[in-house]
């Protein structure tokens, strides 16, 4: 018989793989500050074109909500980078989860789905697989 489990994915941080996820972020952050960039000449040329001042108040207000959105998502990802910019080499960094298949058999031990298996990765490689060290890890 088969049943799924679901591991936990990290990644063990490297120089290389900060400068990757520094890479990621910095995309990301342009890519953002192109978008508030658009919205902001949408809501110009949006309300130049209307007339009636209490619908030019309500798409303002569409817009601004929007701007906020990518506000506070380049402080996330700022943030992000700060973080990563502080953490040492060596340390683990969860990157996700995936679903594993474990084969059992009649007279198999059951298999205890509170305990999580971790898949530690390095530059790339499956560096280790190992049991969680606590019940209660959770994503970093």
């Amino acid at each position: 018989m088969k049943l799924i489990r679901t591991v936990i994915i990290k990644h063990i941080v490297t120089e290389e793989k900060k400068a990757a996820l520094i890479s990621e972020f910095e995309t990301e952050i342009i890519q953002c500050e192109r978008e508030l960039e658009q919205l902001v000449f949408q809501l110009h040329k949006a309300t130049k074109d209307i007339p009636n001042k209490h619908e030019q108040l309500t798409l303002r207000a569409r817009y601004k909500e929007e701007i906020k959105k990518r506000e506070e998502r380049l402080q996330t990802i700022s943030f992000k980078v700060q973080q990563l910019n502080k953490l040492e080499l060596g340390s683990e960094i969860g990157v996700g989860t995936a679903e594993s298949i474990v084969d059992i058999e009649v007279g198999d031990p059951w298999p205890d789905f509170e305990q999580k298996i971790e898949v530690i990765i390095k530059n790339g490689i499956v560096h280790e697989i190992r049991e969680s060290r606590s019940e209660h890890d959770e994503l970093v």
